[in-house]
Parts: C-alpha cells; sequence; structure tokens
C-alpha cells in the first residue's frame, strides 16, 4: 500500500491540491511511518502536503510529555485487551484510537497555507465543528483545551508536530467507536470532560465514510483550498 499510495502522490499536482486519501484500518505505527514518507516527499517538493483518513486497532498513545499519570490500568491489562501502548511524538496527553473512530492526520505544509500554528489549530477546530453541525451535533471549543467538546463531553481531540513548518499527525473524531476502551485512561487529563460520540448522541450509527467525505469537503470550505476527493486504499 505504500508505494502504491507514495506513486499516486507523485502524479497528484500538490503544487495545487492537497489529495486526500482514505486508508480504512490501518495499526498506529504503519500509519505514522506512511506520514514520515509524505513529509519527506512534501519537503523535497515544495508540496502543499496530503491528508489521511483512517481507522486505528485499538492502541493508547502518550504525547511527546512522556505522562503516564493517566494511564490507569497496567500494560499486562492492556494486553488481555488487546490493546497496543505507544510513546507518541505528537503534542498533547494521553489519548486512545480504536475502530470506528476517525483520525485525520494532515501532512500540510504550513508554508504555502500560513505560518501560523495558532490559525491552524483553530482552523482543524472549526473543521470538526463544521462536520458535526452537519449531524445537527453542537462542537464547541472550551478554554485552554484543544479539541472540540459537545456539553462537558469531549468528542475530537488534536494532537499535532510541526517540523520545517510542514504538520504531522492531527485530529481524531469519535463517530462508532467503543467508548469503554477509554476507561484505560484519563483522555487528555481531563477528568471532567469524559469522552462521547456521533454515535451515543445521535443513537444510532453513522455511516463512517460519509462523516470523511464531510471532513474533505468542511477542510476546504474552512481552509479555503481545493482538496481532492477521497481517494480509496
Amino acid at each position: 500500500m505504500k508505494t502504491r499510495l507514495i506513486n499516486n502522490l507523485k502524479k497528484n499536482d500538490m503544487q495545487k491540491n492537497i489529495p486526500g486519501f482514505d486508508l480504512d484500518l490501518i495499526s498506529y505505527g504503519d500509519a505514522y511511518n506512511l506520514q514520515e514518507e509524505i513529509f519527506e516527499l512534501v519537503k523535497a517538493n515544495d508540496y502543499k502536503g496530503a491528508i489521511l483518513l483512517l481507522e486505528h486497532y485499538p492502541v493508547i498513545t502518550i504525547g511527546n510529555n512522556k505522562n503516564t499519570g493517566s494511564l490507569l490500568v497496567s500494560r499486562e491489562e492492556l494486553c488481555k485487551q488487546n490493546v497496543e501502548l505507544v510513546q507518541s511524538n505528537r503534542g498533547g496527553d494521553i489519548t486512545l484510537h480504536s475502530p470506528g473512530q476517525i483520525v485525520c492526520y494532515t501532512i500540510l505544509n504550513l508554508a504555502r497555507l500560513k505560518k501560523d500554528l495558532s490559525f491552524f489549530v483553530h482552523n482543524l477546530e472549526e473543521v470538526i465543528i463544521d462536520v458535526l453541525a452537519s449531524y445537527d451535533i453542537y462542537g464547541v471549543r472550551i478554554n485552554k483545551h484543544r479539541g472540540v467538546f459537545t456539553g462537558d463531553f469531549k468528542i475530537a481531540s488534536i494532537g499535532l508536530r510541526v517540523r520545517k513548518w510542514i504538520t504531522l499527525h492531527g485530529f481524531s473524531l469519535n463517530v462508532n467507536n467503543d467508548l469503554k476502551y477509554f476507561d484505560n485512561i484519563i483522555a487528555c487529563g481531563l477528568k471532567d470532560h469524559p469522552q462521547t460520540s456521533m454515535k451515543k448522541i445521535s443513537k444510532k450509527t453513522i455511516p463512517i465514510h460519509d462523516v470523511k467525505e464531510q471532513i474533505l469537503k468542511s477542510f476546504s470550505s474552512i481552509f479555503e483550498i481545493p482538496v481532492t476527493g477521497i481517494i480509496k486504499f
């Protein structure tokens, strides 16, 4: 898949467009390696970048603060649940990914968009809020906390890394995922803001491909940049 995706990227006119790829269900490590490959391609050619939309097998990731204080169970217990534990190099605190949650990795050249990380994070949150609104879910920001909330619950998290003004990682949006996995952690270190999902709020399963398409549509609108439709892998 990696070779096909990179070859497809080279065929796309990334000087003008940002392609969006649907990688379906993929391990955290494989997805990170792909991000690094795309990063090198973007850096070498001064491309605008690419967006990866995917789901992960159950994995808990620790932010670059290396804080394990919000991990509530032992590694042995995680093994019993088939949950991987990974030290990530993204910003932010501990979080969890699992099937049914959409992860959006943004490998984007801010030098081609806008050299302003606060602007970028604000717009990522705006993309999530716009997507939720299309499903009649009211998403909001809470002061001093990254991500998007609905009521007192958190529904989307953001964690980034930036090198040479090119972003890595991105955001996760709870769609149909099993929220019981979050019992293993204090997600993002926020005791007062437990996780919720689009399914829990809507009381029905949400077609995940439709949400992925809406993410790209909202991304193009909010950032005012051309994003190609989803390329399936």
